[in-house]
């Protein structure tokens, strides 16, 4: 009974699913993922014409942004790194989707693990100017990265599409991978339905190896740079080493992040990384919460899930839909509304929506006893 509710040792607390709570909450969680896609697609007519159909485009944007924004918090939640290159590297996804998709012709599943090492190389060279440049400093340095990768997009773009955006295929699972066989040789991803069965299991694994990775020694060892280089270097922490590590882990899981939003969209053009994504980003990750996986979930499906209901909302609802100015200044009150309820969230939980979630469970697991 003890060790279901207490840890104690650190080789229970590194297990993701160490007590039985943490089971039955991961049962739950993997029907509804399953679940999911399937309520999705049901041809059923919803109370004021929500549209049902357009949260399976919503569910695919919000899963292949959180690996993103995981890897983002990694870096800046639990590490303490500040980076505005978060868009430059979803740019070098892109970018390395498209030479080794569209242009080599290699097959999706090979270029991820190949954007993967690409992203890692650029985050060791993103980490060269962390190991000598602090707060504010930091900041332009990663910003003038973003720049480059901007000019270096649109000189790509040039040069190998012209005045075209980049076309991705879509996706081809090969022909002998028992069950998905349509006798034609090979099977397309070509449906929010199917993309679904792709996206979610690499944001499954990708989550669950940065879980992983905050829970072992070389998380500690983030953790420690974060709160102080000189302190961490007393304890054994080399803090070199430790930058290194997390620019290049980070940036390894953005960068196929970017990939893979590239090759679900279809299309990027030189308009598609403009120095707002690493913004929303950040807010992804503010309104989640830092240092918690769990937070950049919450803070991913708030970030699309929000402005969704907003539409919704204005369009339909008794009342709302007949206001002219509410159409025509459709995108100033959408951001209006977003902003507002960002504040009230923050106000409320400084922790973001982590902690009103970590308040929610403690209240069920202590109830009926008030503390």
């Amino acid at each position: 009974m003890v060790a279901d509710k207490f840890i104690t040792s650190y080789k229970q607390e590194i297990k993701l699913l160490g007590t039985r709570s943490r089971k039955s909450s991961a049962i739950g969680f993997g029907v509804v993922l399953v679940l999911l896609p399937f309520l999705l697609n049901l041809d059923v007519q919803m109370p004021l014409n929500f549209p049902w159909y357009s949260w399976s485009t919503v569910l695919n944007l919000t899963v292949t942004a959180v690996i993103g924004a995981a890897a983002f918090n990694l870096l800046v939640g639990n590490t303490g790194q500040v980076s505005l290159a978060h868009a430059g590297l979803l740019i070098l996804g892109a970018v390395s989707g498209a030479w080794f998709g569209p242009i080599l012709g290699l097959n999706f599943f090979l270029v991820l693990p190949i954007t993967l090492i690409i992203g890692a190389l650029a985050g060791f060279v993103i980490a060269l100017p962390a190991l000598r440049l602090k707060g504010l400093y930091l900041l332009l340095a990663t910003l003038g990265i973003y720049y480059f990768a901007q000019f270096a997009y649109k000189k790509f773009l040039v040069s190998q599409f012209g005045f075209l955006p980049i076309s991705f295929d879509y996706p081809k699972v090969p022909s002998w991978v028992p069950f998905l066989n349509s006798g034609e040789g090979e099977f397309l991803i070509d449906s929010n339905f199917r993309w679904y069965w792709v996206n979610m299991p690499i944001a499954i694994l990708s989550l669950l190896f940065l879980s992983n990775v905050i829970r072992t020694s070389e998380g500690r060892a983030f953790a420690a740079v974060k709160a102080r280089d000189n302190a961490a270097s007393l304890v054994g922490v080399n803090p070199v080493r430790t930058k290194m590590k997390v620019f290049m882990l980070s940036s390894a899981f953005v960068t196929m992040s970017g990939a893979m939003q590239s090759w679900y969209l279809g299309a990027r053009d030189e308009s598609s990384f403009p120095f707002q994504v690493t913004l929303n980003y950040a807010i992804m990750i503010v309104i989640g919460g830092f240092s918690s996986i769990l937070g950049a979930i919450f803070g991913a499906i708030f970030f699309f899930g929000v402005p969704e209901w907003i539409d919704w909302i204005r369009n339909e609802v008794p009342g709302l839909r007949s206001i002219d100015f509410l159409s025509i200044y459709k995108s100033e009150i959408n951001l209006g509304v977003f902003g507002i309820m960002i504040v009230f969230v923050l106000v409320r939980s400084p922790e973001g929506l982590f902690g009103i979630w970590t308040r929610i469970k403690r209240y069920f697991v202590n109830w009926p006893f008030r503390q």
